[in-house]
């Protein structure tokens, strides 16, 4: 109630201040990036004894908010974000936390160009003003005339997201294919295409029948991804990394199928679906060829449960809504494929076999769905601190697994569904091979090895107990270096906790302890902003940033900052809000308010005062980085 009456009769003041003149004036300016984006910085000169109200959402005042008419001619990219950072203090008032603006304020929007012609963009920036007990507020309409020029390039950010939707894609379809070769779905080809062929000799018809029977299997897996794409928001990868819930649902459900496939039990769907899917299919006609895509979906599911249940992860990441729904279409349609190509080549039945193969098959999966829980256990054993999972314990659980499998392959392991291997032929000899080889690459792993192959899907380095790397020193003579040694020399803030930088090179997990230290020695900051789920991050620590000459750089011309949007340390008292209460979540509000994204790896550069120099490079190689951070270093020296 107090908070309800005190708005309304700061509302009350707000109407009776309406005539008072503006005390922000504004001036508009734009940039347009090489990649023909446009940059809008709206600067606000603030009249003394007022300020603004941040962009943030706040329980009580009204935040800061631009507002653009839509048009065919430009589209705003991620929402507005902060060129000054906002001050923070307590409002008696409202009794939370607010942010706000005294003195200037510099606000940024980018555009992206759909027209080469020159537009128009009308718009108005809300905000509130106060002085005192008066708060006014205000609106500041806008008309910015914009130069023709080249259609805006995609953003590195898209760019990535680009590349993740084709890998995705690319597995999804390898998932098909492997389910292929699965007991549920490899003897249920030749059934299923004299289904086909049954009551007619016309070929056409057949082949409409597969067609159909083709398409509507990749319609029902494409259902599944449009369950999944209905939940996605921008901030589902960083739930989907971070929680451990998730990563131990994940984990548990990867376990469960293994043991099925192993031959522990069997897990199915009620045989009354696949019984009413199988009355419809007996009627004939086109229409039950869709009946009988509905019947392998349920029939097989416990064989591609767990390929359908490993995707899930990777097809909730990233922004995009198509893809879960394609990439899963293209599941469906890789499974099928096989069953088309029967019906239109009939004669390749007489060469199709199945036989014990197929249980060895599932085993296979089994082993490399066994190896896949260390990624999710991890971050488990990262968010409840339990240091458990280390690195070197995730390697030696891989050796054994590829060693087992070897076993295996070679007849010398057998589970209770496994026929005799009387000899050994010669594809069990090369993927036996295969997986010695693969324990044989792991073993210096356990020693400090990077393993740059698979270093993604396992532990940090930081989190190796033993490494003889340590003692080494790069090409350049710069030694291995420990994550709490600093630019300034102090010890950074969260030092303890299980965050660390890129191996070599100094810095700090605190944003305003990294601009102190940049306005000590006159440097800018170089943000860094990643997780302890983030796969790509991990393969950019373990390649990109044991290039000397980045390495060199960082520690002699910038301050380094790692900022980890999934770590769970408890901020202090006086830096939480009603929403913030931890480090990663505090991080996670910098990069959505500063940059308009999510999740990372995502790099940036400021001045020493927090002002934006360089921004929107994801995933990239070495000499990307170099570029990057050198431009981010020529315009950070031009400004003194």
């Amino acid at each position: 109630m107090k908070k309800l009456f005190l708005f309304l009769s700061l509302l009350a003041i707000c109407f009776i201040g309406r005539a008072q003149e503006n005390p922000v004036t504004w001036t508009i300016e734009q940039k347009t990036a090489e990649d023909g984006t446009i940059e809008l910085r709206f600067v606000g000169v603030i009249a003394s004894d007022y300020y603004i109200y941040g962009i943030e959402e706040m329980d009580g005042p009204l935040p800061t908010v631009l507002t653009a008419e839509a048009s065919s001619d430009f589209e705003l990219v991620g929402g507005l974000a902060e060129g000054i950072p906002a001050k923070k203090k307590f409002d008696e008032a409202f009794e939370i936390e607010v942010y706000y603006y005294e003195g200037e304020v510099v606000l940024i929007q980018k555009i992206k160009r759909l027209t080469e012609k020159i537009f128009t963009i009308n718009g108005f920036l809300e905000y509130q003003s106060c002085s005192g007990m008066q708060c006014i507020p205000n609106e500041h309409p806008f008309s910015i005339s914009i130069a023709g020029g080249a259609v805006a390039t995609a953003t590195n950010d898209e760019k990535t997201e680009s590349e993740s939707f084709w890998w995705f894609l690319l597995l999804a379809i390898g998932a098909g294919l492997g389910a292929i070769l699965t007991p549920c779905v490899f003897p249920m080809i030749p059934m299923t295409v004299s289904f086909f062929m049954q009551g007619s000799g016309n070929k056409a018809q057949t082949v409409i029948k597969a067609i159909i029977f083709w398409l509507s299997v990749g319609l029902i897996y494409g259902a599944v991804g449009c369950v999944v794409a209905i939940f996605k928001n921008p901030a589902i990868a960083t739930v989907v990394s971070s929680s451990w819930y998730m990563n131990l649902i994940f984990a548990s459900m990867f376990i469960v199928f293994a043991m099925s496939f192993l031959g522990m039990f069997e897990i199915t769907l009620p045989t009354g679906l696949a019984n009413k899917a199988d009355k419809q299919a007996d009627k004939g006609g086109y229409f039950a060829s869709f009946f009988m895509a509905v019947a392998l979906a349920i029939v097989s599911f416990s064989c591609t449960g767990p390929f359908v249940g490993g995707l899930l992860p990777e097809a909730a990441a990233g922004v995009s809504k198509l893809k879960p729904i394609i990439g899963l279409t293209g599941f469906g349609l890789a499974m099928a494929s096989p069953f088309l190509i029967m019906a239109i080549f009939p004669a390749l039945l007489n060469k199709l076999k199945s036989g014990s193969w197929l249980n060895s098959v599932k085993v296979v999966f089994a082993f490399i769905m066994l190896g896949f829980c260390v990624k999710f256990l991890n971050q488990v054993d990262v968010d409840a601190q339990l240091n458990i999972i280390t690195r070197d314990v995730a390697i030696a659980f891989w050796v054994v697994l590829s060693v087992l499998l070897g076993f295996y392959i070679l007849g010398k392991i057998k589970f209770s569904h496994d026929s005799d291997v009387k000899y050994v032929s010669v594809p069990r000899m090369f993927f036996a091979i295969i997986a010695f080889v693969f324990a044989v690459y792991l073993i210096p792993g356990l020693f400090g090895a990077d393993l740059n192959a698979v270093s993604a899907f396992l532990p940090a380095k930081d989190k190796q107990q033993f490494d003889l790397t340590l003692v080494q020193q790069t090409n350049n003579a710069i030694t291995a270096m420990s994550h709490k040694e600093t630019p300034c020399g102090n010890i950074p803030k969260y030092s303890e906790t299980k965050m660390h930088t890129p191996s070599g090179i100094n810095g700090y997990f605190d944003l305003q302890e990294a601009l102190d230290c940049a306005k000590q020695l006159n440097r800018p900051v170089l943000v860094d902003i990643t997780g302890f789920g983030c796969t790509n991050c991990k393969q950019m620590e373990a390649s990109t940033f044991k290039d000397s000459r980045i390495i060199e750089l960082m520690n002699t011309e910038f301050v380094w900052v790692s900022l980890y949007y999934d770590d769970k340390t408890k901020l202090p008292t006086d830096e939480q809000t009603a929403k913030i209460k931890n480090v990663g979540q505090k991080n996670q509000n910098y990069q959505q308010t500063a940059f308009a994204k999510v999740g990372g790896p995502y790099f940036a550069i400021l001045d020493e005062n927090g002002n934006i120099l360089e921004k929107d490079l994801g995933k990239c190689g070495a000499d990307e980085f170099l570029e990057f951070a050198q431009k981010g270093l020529n315009k950070f020296r031009n400004n003194k």
